[in-house]
């Protein structure tokens, strides 16, 4: 098994096998990453990638589902998907799932029938970093597209039947603009059909765009209490059937549930999170 890249997936695959089809990230400009700064966008040759499902054949050969590795594997042209998706077929016959990290863009330079085609291929569970669905914070965070594009995108995704996973950045927005962030947000959410909607806080990263911002005073992040308040919100204001997992290393106060039947108790925690630590004034 060969990883030339930095290798990263959401929590909720830590299970699934992994096979690195891409290195590095093909979009590269988001103001708050870092995560592969140091790499370049580049695809891992076919061979490899056969090789390597050959490894994972010979030590889980009934796993139903595989993480293909990198920051934007999505990113592939569809023939490149199709070529790599029938390998996972012809080595993993129990294979229901490939599932991958995706951009909003990436979903939108593919055609609705380009989309069906994976989803029958069993391409058909996308990790989306949304981010946020509102205008101004997703301009600042440079993501290279709208709310309305999030919301096209991923109802083209409802559409041809894949899955996909949003992640949201509590904390991206700034001091004072969470609450607005979370509700705009929400309204997005809404109309979308997320499996997962996974919740990360920001946390300033050393050589980002958005720390060089704070450090020249042009941006002001949020305390653990505002961001712990803007995720209050965002559960109060999403009317959705959704699995909500905010259990990673970066969120302050770590959450997991169903909703909406655990909101009460979520929300409950919130409150509780967020009187504890306007208490204690932590930043």
């Amino acid at each position: 098994m060969e990883f030339s890249g930095r290798t990263w997936r959401p929590p909720f695959e830590r299970f699934t096998p992994i096979v690195e089809a891409t290195t590095g990230c093909a979009w590269g400009r988001c103001a708050f990453c870092t995560l592969f700064c140091e790499e370049g966008f580049s695809i891992a040759p076919l061979e490899r990638f056969e090789r390597d499902l050959d490894e994972v054949k010979r030590f889980v050969p009934s796993t139903r589902r595989i993480w293909l590795t990198g920051g934007s594997p999505f990113q592939m042209s569809f023939s490149q998907l199709e070529r790599r998706a029938m390998a996972v077929w012809d080595r993993l016959i129990k294979c229901q799932s490939i599932a991958m990290f995706a951009s909003v863009r990436d979903v939108a330079r593919k055609s609705d029938d380009e989309l069906r085609k994976l989803r029958a291929l069993h391409v058909n569970s996308l990790t989306i970093g949304m981010e946020s669905a509102c205008d101004e914070v997703l301009e600042r965070a440079e993501k290279g597209y709208r709310g309305v594009d999030v919301l096209e995108q991923c109802r083209r995704l409802d559409e041809a039947g894949i899955e996909y996973n949003l992640i949201y950045l509590a904390g991206l927005a700034g001091a004072g603009r969470g609450r607005h962030n979370a509700r705009t947000t929400a309204r997005v959410l809404n109309r979308l059909n997320p499996r997962i909607l996974e919740i990360s806080s920001l946390e300033l990263q050393p050589g980002s765009a958005l720390q060089a911002q704070a450090q020249a005073g042009e941006f002001e992040p949020a305390s653990v209490s505002e961001r712990l308040d803007e995720l209050h919100v965002l559960l109060e204001e999403v009317q959705l059937r959704v699995h909500l997992e905010a259990a990673s290393a970066t969120n302050p106060l770590p959450l997991v549930g169903m909703l909406p039947y655990d909101k009460p108790l979520l929300m409950a925690a919130l409150e509780e999170g967020v009187a504890r630590s306007s208490a204690m004034t932590w930043r």
